[in-house]
């Protein structure tokens, strides 16, 4: 038997007609677009002059280990519970029967990692992420390549620092090639801002991140709805996550499209914060944005639903958990929220798999670029 929750949901959607993109060929409800990041964590940073460091190539090397044996931080890891989290999203799918796309953002050691002639390629052996239709992008944590071998520096956190972290990340993920084409999608970034806040304060580290991205082409920010502060949405106010995709602009031209996200479901999160949900914080906001959703006529608001997971933690989850057990982390946060999006969706409400430029897209057919700034 449906709870009242399910058969208010339906309701607001059958109750409700809006127009589809162009793009999708449908009609009937408008959706909520369903996001989802996978963080791919990469290596620890050095210590500037740390010569044993920046030696080293264990991240790169280091096997993966036995069952019930945690490991973070190495090439393998990323790679496994990349193919991990993918190969459990393939058992679901969205309204119109189509499957979850990722949205791939590895650090700096990844893709530096990853086009190197002896310790890279791999990311594609199980499946080819490119043909499938998902999205690779670039996660700005604070770390600057210091020039050698397969060494990090941590940024400063200036103005300077954080355009020459963007320079140095951008130029190893253009490095990135399968198949003749291009990894990297060079639209979308997401990650910094919680560290660069230590050196510039919140709003203004916001402006510095945006403006270095921007100089290296990117357009999309996916990130924690914190990070999140120029031009919000009224009554967002960084107490959660925004419902609907809006578009930063500043005085000089430089603009982005935000995404906002609450970072990832798991059963060890402590729940109220701005890092993590538990399952059931998750299930709730995903239905507090159909039922907002199908309340709201105006056409202009793209509505979606973002989450995150990081290819260690549930690589880990899997790994750690005994024979019989249940998972506890975020391996069973991915299962429990997609769980629930099947649910919803079986009950009639119309969901969409999409990655962050596809959003981006729909947004902005939308919502056009005033004059002066279309490029």
């Amino acid at each position: 038997m449906r709870t009242l929750i399910d058969l208010i949901i339906t309701l607001c959607f059958v109750s409700t007609i809006l127009t589809v993109p162009a793009w999708g060929q449908e009609t009937g409800p408008e959706p909520v677009y369903v996001v989802i990041m996978n963080h791919v964590e990469g290596d620890t940073t050095c210590r500037e002059g740390d010569a044993a460091c920046l030696a080293s190539v264990q991240y790169q090397t280091v096997p993966l280990p036995p069952p019930g044996v945690q490991l973070w931080n190495a090439y393998s890891v990323d790679i496994a519970g990349n193919d991990l989290i993918y190969k459990i999203l393939l058992n679901y799918t969205d309204s119109a029967g189509r499957k979850p796309k990722l949205f791939i953002e590895p650090a700096g050691e990844w893709w530096q990692t990853y086009p190197d002639p002896v310790h890279g390629g791999k990311a594609f052996d199980k499946f080819n992420y490119l043909a499938l239709g998902n999205e690779f992008g670039m996660q700005g944590h604070a770390i600057m390549y210091s020039g050698i071998n397969f060494g990090w520096y941590n940024s400063p956190h200036t103005e300077e620092g954080v355009a020459r972290k963007f320079r140095d990340l951008n130029f190893f993920a253009g490095q990135a090639y399968f198949g003749g084409q291009a990894v990297n999608g060079g639209k979308t970034f997401t990650g910094g801002w919680k560290l660069e806040r230590q050196g510039l304060g919140d709003e203004y580290a916001e402006v510095v991140i945006d403006h270095a991205a921007y100089a290296q082409g990117y357009r999309i920010s996916f990130e924690d709805h914190d990070g999140h502060i120029k031009d919000e949405p009224l009554g967002i106010n960084n107490q959660h996550a925004s419902p609907f995709v809006y578009r930063t602009v500043y005085p000089d031209g430089v603009w982005m499209v935000k995404i906002d996200m609450n970072g990832s479901v798991s059963g060890n999160c402590q729940g109220n914060t701005p890092r993590c949900e538990t399952p059931a914080e998750a299930a709730a906001r995903f239905d507090r944005t159909l039922q907002v959703r199908a309340s709201d006529p105006d056409p202009s608001k793209v509505y979606f639903y973002g989450f995150v997971t990081h290819s260690g933690g549930v690589w880990n989850d899997f790994n750690m958990a005994l024979p019989g057990q249940p998972l506890t982390g975020e391996g069973l946060g991915l299962k429990k929220i997609m769980d629930h999006i099947r649910l919803r969706t079986a009950g009639g409400a119309k969901i969409r798999f999409v990655t962050p430029m596809e959003l981006a897209a729909i947004f902005n057919a939308r919502n056009p670029l005033p004059f002066q700034l279309t490029e």
